[in-house]
């Protein structure tokens, strides 16, 4: 499937669909059976005889999409190029959800190729991603190991918004609280954590140390003294009402300058101060009655985030980190 669509001008949606069927002389009756249910799936059932230019992008982009899903039997290759970019938000989760069930069918066996540029779609529909930038392939890796491990900033602000502080790594002095106390919790995932990683102490200009786990691996590459910055999504940020900074680590004393409600979550902006410069931290979390009626602007809080979902990276110079994060 093409980015552009790619369809033939002349021919209705119905032939544009079939077209792979008549060149391999299949038998009429179960290609119309089977355009039947590719037209369905994609929600185009009743415009058989319309032509390209009488569809919407998003319409047009169904019919190259359900051209594509034709040669699945044959082929068992599936290749596209953003095949739901011009789709309204409710169809293009469905039409996810239908992909995934298509390239996970025990009956096709298909290998799928998906290009896109939504960090959300590659989690949802992909078994291994494959990250490029600037035509270099940078990661391949499971959505987890994408997300949570991310090799480059690139990749960590692709997959979701993301806060960052500039700091040296200090492997010879000690914090003041214990870096390796794990979570009460008891949580799988931290567990796996631990098991692959170990704290960073990172001293970023604020009365206390911070500290958060990398992969053992990266850890020995960071030498003390070296240059450094912390990044943390957005999402794994958390909010306290007032000044709790003697109470947790890894945390930030602020005011709210600005919310937004996103529908299931809340969009903070919380201002700090951070060597005694004003820095915007950006913190996401999911929208409750509490939240609505007590966090307002204005308020004075306490922002922090578990030591296990820092990602710390050799700080990789100031025009790499405005040209990521488009900064002016």
């Amino acid at each position: 499937m093409f980015e552009n669509y790619a369809l033939f001008p002349h021919l209705s949606l119905f032939d544009n669909i079939s077209y792979s069927s008549r060149v391999h002389a299949r038998n009429p009756n179960q290609t119309k059976l089977i355009v039947d249910q590719v037209l369905m799936m994609t929600l185009l059932t009743g415009r058989n005889e319309a032509l390209p230019d009488e569809l919407s992008g998003g319409m047009k982009q169904r019919v190259a999409l359900s051209r594509a899903l034709m040669n699945l039997e044959q082929t068992k290759l599936l290749i596209l190029d953003e095949p739901l970019k011009a789709l309204d938000a409710g169809l293009r989760m469905n039409l996810r959800r239908e992909l995934l069930l298509m390239a996970k069918s025990t009956q096709l066996e298909l290998t799928v190729i998906h290009v896109t540029n939504e960090e959300q779609e590659a989690m949802m529909v992909a078994d291994r991603i494959a990250m490029i930038n600037k035509g270099k392939l940078i990661q391949v890796g499971t959505p987890y190991e994408i997300y949570y491990q991310p090799k480059n900033l690139f990749i960590a602000n692709f997959m979701s918004e993301i806060n960052y502080f500039e700091g040296v790594c200090i492997k010879d002095k000690k914090p003041t609280w214990d870096i390796y106390r794990k979570s009460k919790r008891g949580d799988k995932f931290f567990e796996e954590i631990y098991e692959d990683s170990m704290p960073i102490v990172i001293d970023i200009g604020e009365s206390k140390l911070f500290a958060a786990y990398a992969e053992k691996s990266r850890c020995e590459r960071i030498e003390t003294n070296i240059e450094v910055i912390l990044v943390v999504r957005s999402n794994h940020l958390k909010i306290r009402l007032g000044n709790r900074i003697d109470q947790k680590s890894n945390s930030f004393l602020g005011k709210i300058q600005r919310r937004k409600f996103m529908g299931v979550f809340y969009r903070f902006e919380v201002l700090i101060e951070l060597k005694e410069k004003k820095k915007m931290v950006i913190v996401t979390i999911p929208a409750t009655s509490e939240i609505h009626e007590k966090f307002i602007e204005d308020s004075e809080v306490t922002i922090y985030f578990p030591k296990e979902l820092g990602i710390v990276f050799k700080h990789p110079g100031n025009d790499v980190i405005e040209e990521v994060l488009k900064l002016q």
